[in-house]
This record gives structure tokens, C-alpha cells and sequence, in this order.
């Protein structure tokens, strides 16, 4: 059995449009293909496609947001011709941006499920012939295969996946087993999906379900994992942290544990929704019985997110689930976000670990796309009768 693992990262600004675009993006981007290569390893990034035309437009008025959005081009290109992927992210907030005291201001709307087909269509094949146009003098073949959500809002929607399928997407990547938000800004709920792991053919109208026939476009869902911890082991990791730095504050904190970036400071909202747990189990216990229960959670898998601790459980959960599907080669997507990495550590021990890994071979999301047309997969339909 092997496992096809992509690396994917979701490459943008704060979901308000705020933070310094050079330090949470360009140098974060840097570091980061500079640690992937350094194990052999290629990422795949979903760049944030609006925010970039956005910086486009406002730049006639404002040279330094011109300055910026030429950078990005530049990375955008080198990186792709050193064999790391391209693919689509788009956050719907950025559509009707405004830029003022040398601030983002955005729409209260992050969701593409609040947003009309047609407005949908039409910001989607603005991206995508952006992206096209950007990498067709490099690889004169090029267009996006995959998409990510912004918000990871897909489902339920009459039109989103219909649309993907139209502009010549092959799979999306917004599903994630046991995600629930239900802010002021976004709602949505995948506590209950169908598949939580292997690629289907989701039901057009809402990719949280199976249909039972072959379809225009199929459904990855982006890993997540049940992580089981107690008091006592936030208390011994805890003294740990302090006591013996360096090999343990790479096992037992995360790569967004460290402040990266200080300048601008994103709005509750956007604090809210990063930060929100999936199927926590509420510990309601006293401090006694608390020191000997666990307590699990549904947790995305974020590299930024994760301690090596927690990635080694990822990694044991990826396998346990490859290996009872019954299938010779599993793909599996990752997610990491640069603007949230203060500490590579953690993701250099997790690269260390699948760069020498027999059944783990990293692959990008284009070479996943066309190992689905290959028929590589068998992609899951419903059991109909």
C-alpha cells in the first residue's frame, strides 16, 4: 500500500486582509520551499488569486500595493519553475475590497454560499484566467486543477461544484471531516459527511454526499484526525516546555506557537474563526477526574497547527485509514499556512520523517489531478439499493 501525500498550503493575507505581506507570505513561502527541497519534498500551493487582483487594482492609486502584487508574481513564477504546484484559493471577501489609511477593508461576507451563481462564476473564471495568464509563459499547458474554498464553505450550494466542474477544475479540497462553524460571518457544518478520507463523487448540489454515479468533478477531503489528550499530559508537557527547550519545544508546540508576524492585528471575527475547535468533547469533570479522562477533539490537519506530537498522530491515523481501505494507493491532502508559521521546527521533524517513510511518496496536487483521469483511484460512489 502507498500513500500519495500532498502538501498543500493556503498562501494569503488574514482572512480581514491584514498582516505584512512580505514577512507572513513572502519569507514564510521562501523558508518554506528552501526546508521542502532540502528533504526532496515539492508543495503545492493554493495561492489566494483575489486579494492578488485586488492589489492589482488599488495599485494605480497606491504604488507600494503594485510593488507588492509584482513580488508576488515574481515568487508565484520562480516557484513553480523549480517544480512546485499552483493551484486555486479564492476568498470571496477580497471581491469588493476597499484600501484606506493604508488598511484592507472587506466585505462582511467570506462565504461563497451567501453569494449569487452568476456573482460565484464570475469570480471564479476571473481567477482562473488570471492564474492561466500569470504561468502559460512558463508551461504554455497550465491551468488550475484543484480548489480550495475560501473558509472551506463548499456545501451545501446548487451551483459552487457545478462551476468547479465548468472552469475545468478536477477536484476540490474544502471538505474536512467534523468542521462546524456557526459565526457571524461564515456557517457551515461537516460533522456529518459521507466519506471523511477517500476521494468520491460528491452529489452535486452538496458535496458533503455521495452520488451514485460519476460526476464532473470529485471530492478530496483535506485530512483531520481524532487527537486524545488529559490534564495530566497538559501539565507534564507544560513543565517539559520550560524545563528542556529546544528538541521538545518542537515536539510539544506548534510552528504558530510563535508570534511571527506583529504588524496589524486581525479582527475578533477572523481570531474566531481560525481558532474554532471541531467536535470538542466538553470536559465537564472536576480537577481529580479531570487528571485521569481524556478529552478528544476533531482536529484539522494543519501543519502550522500541529506539534511533531500531534503529527505523529496524524501520520498513525493516515496510515490505519489507508490500510483498512483496501486500495493499493490512497491520496491523502495535507494543509499548512505560511502566514501562521513563526517556528519551522515542528515541519522540519515532520519532513525529516516522511522523506524516509517506504510507503509515504509526495506528490503535487496537478500530479494528483491527472493520476485521478489515469484512473489511479478508484473513486468512491454510493451503494445504491
Amino acid at each position: 500500500m502507498k500513500i500519495h501525500l500532498v502538501l498543500t498550503d493556503d498562501w494569503e493575507l488574514r482572512g480581514d486582509g491584514s498582516g505584512n505581506m512580505r514577512s507572513i507570505q513572502f519569507d514564510t513561502m521562501r523558508k518554506l520551499v528552501s526546508l521542502y527541497e532540502k528533504f526532496g519534498l515539492k508543495c503545492s500551493f493554493n495561492v489566494e488569486v483575489m486579494q492578488q487582483l485586488q492589489h492589482i487594482k488599488h495599485g494605480r492609486h497606491y504604488p507600494v500595493l503594485l510593488e507588492l502584487a509584482r513580488e508576488w508574481e515574481d515568487l508565484v513564477k520562480e516557484h513553480y519553475s523549480k517544480g512546485h504546484d499552483i493551484q486555486l484559493h479564492v476568498h470571496p471577501q477580497w471581491h469588493s475590497a476597499q484600501y484606506e489609511n493604508n488598511k484592507w477593508r472587506l466585505s462582511d461576507r467570506w462565504s461563497f454560499l451567501d453569494y449569487s451563481e452568476e456573482h460565484i462564476r464570475r469570480i471564479l473564471r476571473e481567477c482562473k484566467q488570471y492564474l492561466e495568464d500569470l504561468i502559460r509563459p512558463i508551461n504554455p499547458d497550465y491551468r488550475p486543477l484543484a480548489f480550495r474554498s475560501g473558509a472551506w464553505a463548499v456545501a451545501p450550494c446548487d451551483y459552487l461544484l457545478p462551476i468547479l466542474a465548468e472552469i475545468g477544475i478536477v477536484f476540490d479540497m474544502s471538505i474536512v471531516s467534523g468542521l462546524y462553524y456557526n459565526l457571524g460571518l461564515v456557517k457551515l457544518d461537516y460533522r456529518n459527511i459521507d466519506e471523511s478520507f477517500l476521494p468520491y463523487y460528491p452529489k452535486m448540489q452538496d458535496g458533503r454526499h455521495i452520488a451514485s454515479s460519476i460526476q464532473p468533478i470529485v471530492c478530496i477531503p483535506t485530512h483531520s484526525f481524532v487527537f486524545t489528550t488529559n490534564l495530566r499530559m497538559k501539565l507534564l508537557n507544560k513543565i517539559i516546555r520550560k524545563t528542556f527547550p529546544g528538541y521538545w519545544h518542537a515536539y510539544f508546540l506548534s510552528p504558530s506557537w510563535t508570534p511571527i508576524d506583529n504588524s496589524g492585528t486581525s479582527h475578533e471575527y477572523s481570531k474566531q474563526l481560525w481558532e474554532a475547535k471541531y467536535n470538542r468533547e466538553v470536559n465537564q469533570n472536576t480537577m481529580v477526574q479531570r487528571l485521569f479522562s481524556s478529552t478528544k477533539e476533531h482536529v484539522l490537519s494543519d501543519l502550522a497547527q500541529l506539534s511533531y506530537r500531534k503529527m505523529k498522530t496524524m501520520l498513525q491515523d493516515i496510515r490505519e485509514k489507508a490500510g483498512s481501505s483496501g486500495w493499493s494507493v490512497v491520496p491523502v491532502i495535507l494543509e499548512n499556512h505560511t502566514k501562521d508559521i513563526g517556528d519551522f521546527g515542528p515541519i522540519e521533524k515532520f519532513c525529516a520523517t516522511i522523506a524516509k517513510a517506504d510507503d509515504i511518496e509526495v506528490i503535487t496536487s496537478c500530479e494528483l489531478a491527472k493520476n485521478i483521469k489515469l484512473g489511479l483511484y478508484p473513486i468512491r460512489k454510493a451503494n445504491v439499493g
